[in-house]
């Protein structure tokens, strides 16, 4: 077996955003051929190459970058993805745009007739205006993480720990009832070839989980009761054959006359 080559790792990126987060932008160069730049690549390309991560944590990790801006990633057809890096490599914070409006000269001629413009100034927007482009921003970049993140359903997923936890503690299904179902979920949704963050395929399995969990509790609580019901028609049986035995017994008893018994 060939042995892959190095990535192209920067120390600098992992003291900037972290070192899962530099091998997933050491694979991206790799990928792109530069630190910024737009590519069509395989999915399994992009997924395969980082060694130690999984493909939930690389899912988690590219939603961080592209909340960042560092990158957009997004499905071009099937099995293909576009990328398009945009990595500043200078460790010097990014200058803010201003945002500015033009406003009207003061005047737009002198006494003598000649006309004379005013240079336009520029001045920044009210501060609720910058809120508002802010929050716009942040909902806008939010949805690009989230299509970046989105990815079909692999033979190799496993929820989240989280989501264990969720249905150990908080549901009471304990966590060997749910990974007995997670083979099925999987082939389920790897059938259906949907697309979905790893958020998105948590919430899934939740779902399934619970229907799964309902319908055995149900099933177990209808064999309980048709349990119940065939061991009470069995006491009542016994009950009435024994009345009737202490009633023959007590009849014989009064029938002095029948010195049968």
């Amino acid at each position: 077996m060939t042995a892959s080559l190095p990535l192209p790792f920067l120390p600098e990126l992992a003291d900037r955003y972290g070192l899962q987060e530099a091998v997933m932008l050491a694979v991206l160069t790799e990928l792109v051929g530069a630190w910024q730049g737009s590519v069509t690549v395989e999915e399994q390309r992009l997924y395969n190459r980082a060694g130690g991560l999984n493909r939930q944590q690389q899912g988690e990790i590219l939603a961080k970058l592209a909340a960042q801006d560092v990158v957009s990633i997004g499905p071009a057809s099937a099995g293909m993805l576009s990328i398009n890096l945009r990595l500043q490599l200078e460790q010097t914070k990014p200058s803010v745009r201003q945002n500015t409006q033009l406003v009207k000269p003061a005047s737009m001629g002198s006494g003598n007739g000649d006309a004379s413009l005013t240079t336009a100034k520029r001045v920044p927007k009210p501060a609720s205006a910058r809120g508002r482009d802010d929050e716009l921003s942040r909902i806008f970049a939010e949805k690009e993480a989230q299509q970046a993140m989105q990815g079909v359903m692999f033979a190799e997923w496993r929820p989240s720990v989280n989501i264990l936890r969720m249905l150990t503690q908080n549901m009471q299904v304990s966590e060997a009832f749910a990974m007995g179902l997670r083979d099925e979920f999987v082939v389920y949704y790897m059938d259906k070839e949907r697309r979905e963050s790893p958020g998105g395929w948590d919430q899934k399995f939740l779902k399934w989980v619970k229907k799964e969990h309902v319908q055995q509790q149900t099933a177990t609580a209808r064999a309980q009761q048709q349990t119940q019901s065939r061991s009470y028609a069995q006491n009542e049986e016994a009950r009435y054959n024994a009345r009737e035995q202490r009633q023959q017994l007590t009849d014989a008893v009064l029938d002095l006359g029948n010195t049968d018994w």
